[in-house]
C-alpha cells in the first residue's frame, strides 16, 4: 500500500527494525529506543485524559 516508507507508521518501522536484530545486533537498541518513544505520546494523553477517563467510569455507578 505505502511505497515510501517515511510513510510507514511508527509501529511498521519498529517493527520493521526489531526484525533486523537477528541480522545485525546494532538494531536492538534502535528498536527499543522507538518503541520507548513510540509510547511516549499515549502516556502523555492517558496522563491528561485521566480526570475524564475517571468521572465516566464512576458516572455509571450511581443508583
Amino acid at each position: 500500500m505505502l511505497s515510501n516508507e517515511k510513510l510507514y507508521p511508527v509501529t511498521l518501522g519498529v517493527y520493521m527494525w526489531s526484525s533486523q536484530v537477528p541480522e545485525d545486533p546494532n538494531f536492538t537498541i534502535l528498536a527499543i529506543t522507538g518503541a520507548a518513544v513510540s509510547i511516549i505520546p499515549l502516556v502523555a494523553l492517558f496522563h491528561f485524559l485521566q480526570r475524564y477517563w475517571r468521572s465516566g467510569m464512576t458516572a455509571g455507578a450511581v443508583k
